[in-house]
């Protein structure tokens, strides 16, 4: 066959395609002369670049600035390697993709330099006329992310405007189905012409459709006055909506994802993914590793589990139009308990039948049922367990929910605290690690170990070494281990902590900084209802704070069995040590500016308390810096009832986590010495 004037061949497993990359069109043959081809690469590649936004909205906390293992040359490197290899498209997710810096640049030269369509799915607020005519002649399509708190339709509006090609994503919950006539009435009067309708892949069963829910929704789109399509995780769940091709949903196969942190994913609900650094790596993978790409996922609503990987078509041609588009926080408990002996037992008891990322194994169920814990189907053990001294560490990357409740509670009743306690976050995480050598054994030979190992930055502390690892996400754990081994090859003592990495690292300055104790201890406990926390806080000694559904204790001892009691009753606990602490809120669904709350806020605080306000797409931010933090708590909870909103998040978190973790290393490692 000859080649097509602005048209690319991609072959499929018997099959040709040819995608055209301004408009989206793509036209499948299937033949006698077709059935030789094989795949060479995957047609698509999801690509979540950052996991940093400009937006903190109600359902997660995110650090604007955090960083990406990606720069524009790496990035560019193994998609145009992709592209020689047969890729097609390049859809860019996050995070926010339009806060990664240098993402224009990057747009561009793929553009430019490649044969790749470039598409990007985004809050839609990073987007102004200025930006998006400077992008638009490299973008094939933009699609919207609809969420309640994003100015969506002034975007709608400006993307029309510019005639830029684009759609918008739902994502389809009960709550949202009934909604749906009307929004889509007002997309197509406000210029879109493509929606997309996503469904929920998760734990968090309230978030799911049931049978009622799926037959409303078949009427939708039966009735939709524009092109409205499903996403690949519906399956065949509505039966009577038309479709293009059966089967699988192509996951791991016919497009892969990318995620910030440098692994390959079939798609970004599967489990923990492959470390890949190149376009080579990623096509190794892609095609030795199909045992892996081709699992479902372990959360509920996904469409492959006993699904057929692929479906047979009739010879013929079949043409259709339509770009792709992206869509997708970490789970995190850290804890430390009196002794190692202590925090190695936490962990040892849950190794056997550890999966990573699977359903709970019966032996696990049996243990927290002995302990009084339940446990539910939604559970999904963590991607990382690991004990370091006195601390351990759980975490998962890229999840929706809280995947391991029943732990968090499990670590109470160990006699363990939490001092980092979160779920479906989008702060960037790493590892903290202190060394300390022994007697007779060198620093400078061990800092020469962890450049040799890749672990450059480290910076000497007195007789100790400070650094942070470069991992994320299933990284964890292996840095963990290496942190481990090298310890013991230098004889050196080791302490290690995950924390939250502030927007601006100050290593030096953190370690040098002995952070005030608050001379008492705190205990923040939030429930989902304010009866249950009166409840809780009614049998409580010490200073005691309740603020809605919040309890804060203050006192000089109290035990791991409170933080037990609160989870026991359907809280989350969190340990505070440091004297200056953040109370933070965001209220969303407002019309209200920070120059409007200000004097609301002001009779509550006092000389010394530092309060910074800010507003993103209706939603409303307030930190107050402060060493009362119940005082504080009470006069957000108050601003929460004068606004007015429907969804409000208000957290008591250290006002700097790395020095608070540095602090607690720099105490064991020196505790250590002392014990010799």
């Amino acid at each position: 066959m000859q080649p097509l004037p602005d048209w690319r061949p991609h072959a499929l497993d018997g099959a040709l395609l040819w995608f055209h990359r301004r408009t989206g069109t793509n036209l499948r043959i299937d033949g006698p002369h077709t059935r030789h081809l094989r795949r060479r690469a995957p047609r698509l590649v999801l690509f979540g670049i950052t996991n940093a936004c400009n937006l903190t909205c109600s359902f997660c906390s995110r650090d604007r600035e955090a960083r990406s293992e990606w720069t524009v040359d790496s990035a560019f490197e193994v998609l145009a390697g992709l592209a020689r290899a047969g890729t097609l498209e390049v859809a860019f997710g996050g995070g926010e993709p339009l806060a990664f810096r240098g993402f224009d640049t990057l747009v561009r030269r793929l553009a430019s330099e490649t044969p790749l369509a470039v598409h990007v799915t985004t809050n839609g607020t990073l987007l102004d006329d200025e930006r998006l005519a400077r992008l638009a002649p490299s973008l094939g399509e933009v699609r919207v992310s609809l969420y309640d708190d994003n100015d969506w339709e002034a975007c709608v509006r400006r993307l029309a405007r510019a005639g830029q090609t684009f759609g918008v994503n739902i994502l389809a919950t009960p709550e949202r189905v009934p909604l749906l006539p009307a929004q889509l009435r007002t997309l197509h009067g406000l210029g879109c012409r493509d929606v997309a309708l996503l469904r929920y892949v998760g734990n968090d069963s309230k978030l799911r459709l049931g049978a009622e829910d799926e037959a409303r929704l078949t009427d939708v789109l039966a009735d939709s006055p524009l092109r409205t399509r499903l996403s690949v995780c519906f399956g065949d769940a509505l039966v009577e909506v038309p479709r293009l091709f059966g089967g699988d949903c192509g996951a791991g196969l016919d497009f892969v994802t990318l995620t910030s942190d440098r692994r390959l994913k079939a798609c970004s609900f599967q489990g923990p993914g492959l470390p890949v650094q190149s376009a080579d790596d990623v096509l190794a993978a892609w095609m030795g590793r199909q045992e892996v790409l081709s699992k479902p996922s372990p959360l509920q609503g996904c469409a492959r589990a006993g699904t057929a990987r692929a479906e047979a078509l009739s010879d013929g041609v079949r043409v259709w139009r339509g770009f792709s588009g992206n869509n997708s926080g970490d789970c995190v408990l850290v804890g430390r308990f009196d002794t190692p002996e202590e925090a190695s037992t936490y962990v040892e008891e849950l190794l056997p039948d550890w999966t990573h990322g699977g359903p709970y194994s019966e032996r696990w169920k049996e243990l927290l049922a002995a302990e009084g814990i339940q446990t539910h189907e939604q559970e999904y053990s963590p991607e990382m367990i690991a004990a370091v001294g006195r601390v351990v560490m759980l975490h998962t990357d890229m999840t929706l929910g809280d995947d391991f409740p029943s732990l968090r509670t499990l670590l109470w009743r160990r006699k363990g605290r939490a001092i980092h306690s979160e779920y479906h976050s989008h702060d960037e995480f790493r590892l903290a690690a202190g060394f300390r050598v022994k007697e007779g054994a060198s620093l400078d030979a061990l800092k020469q170990a962890l450049e040799r190992e890749a672990l450059e930055g480290f910076v000497r502390h007195a007789d100790q070494l400070y650094g942070l690892t470069p991992n994320r996400g299933r990284g964890f754990d292996a840095a963990t281990k290496k942190l481990k081994a090298l310890a013991q090859e230098q004889d050196a003592r080791l302490s290690v902590e995950m924390v939250r990495v502030p927007r601006e690292l100050h290593l030096e300055r953190d370690l040098a900084f002995r952070h005030p104790s608050a001379g008492r201890l705190r205990l923040w406990v939030r429930f989902s209802y304010p009866e249950t926390a009166a409840r809780y806080a009614k049998d409580l000694g010490g200073e005691v704070t309740v603020a809605g559904p919040h309890v804060l204790l203050e006192a000089g001892h109290f035990g791991p069995r409170l933080g037990f009691l609160a989870h026991r009753q359907g809280g989350t606990a969190l340990v505070l040590t440091s004297k200056r602490v953040i109370v933070a809120g965001s209220f969303s669904k407002t019309d209200f500016d920070p120059p409007d709350v200000v004097p609301h806020l002001r009779p509550y605080l006092k000389p010394d308390d530092r309060l910074e306000t800010d507003s993103h797409a209706a939603t409303l931010h307030v930190e107050v810096n402060t060493v009362e933090p119940g005082r504080v708590l009470k006069a957000l909870v108050e601003l929460e009832a004068m606004l007015g909103v429907r969804q409000a998040w208000i957290r008591v978190l250290p006002d700097n986590p790395l020095a608070e973790a540095l602090h607690r290393m720099r105490e064991d490692l020196e505790a250590d010495t002392r014990q010799r």
